[in-house]
This record gives C-alpha cells, structure tokens and sequence, in this order.
C-alpha cells in the first residue's frame, strides 16, 4: 500500500499571518499535515535553524522543504497526494486480478 509522504508544517502559534495562510491552505485542500510549532517547541526551531531558515513558516515534504506561503508548492503537493491516494485505491482490486490469473 503506498502512503503519502508527511508533510510537516514548522510554524508559529501567533502572529504569523504566512503560517495561518499555509495552515488555511493545506486545510481547505485536504492535505493531512503535522505542525509543530517553533515558539513551543525548542527541537522545532532547531530543525527550522538546520534546514537554513530562519523565520517560518517552513513546510517540510520528505527532503523538501521551503519558507513562506507558497500558493503554487502548496497546490502542487495537493496533486502528489491525489495521485498517492487514487493508486492505493486500486491495490485491492489489482492484488485481487493477479490472484485470480495465478489460480488459473
């Protein structure tokens, strides 16, 4: 079964209009996302420090990651997990079709 990759949100709990638009953003899309948040978090801001950032909000995917509201990453990684989740729907019936073609 494939899974989406996590998608981490480094943000601020207030005053961070850029982090309330990535959050909005990634809710009105339905992207599943963790947030941690940096002025909460010390080992938050750390990694926020190690990626070569120094303001939020930064959104991680895998090994990619960026600063600010970014409308167009945002909507792209929309797509990926789309496409993520439309191929594991079809595992069930393709695991299903190779069963049945080894049986016969």
């Amino acid at each position: 079964m494939t899974n989406p990759v996590p998608v981490t949100l480094f943000a601020k709990t207030s005053g961070c209009q850029q982090c309330v638009a990535t959050k909005k953003h990634l809710d009105r899309q339905g992207t599943p996302y963790a947030v941690r948040y940096v002025d909460e978090d010390p080992a938050a801001a750390d990694w926020v420090k190690l990626l070569g950032y120094q303001s939020v909000p930064v959104v991680m995917v895998g090994d990619m990651h960026w600063s600010g509201y970014r409308p167009d990453k945002l909507t792209e990684l929309q797509k990926l997990h789309t496409v993520a989740a439309d191929i594991t729907d079809l595992d069930v019936p393709a695991a299903a079709a190779i069963a049945r073609e080894s049986v016969a």
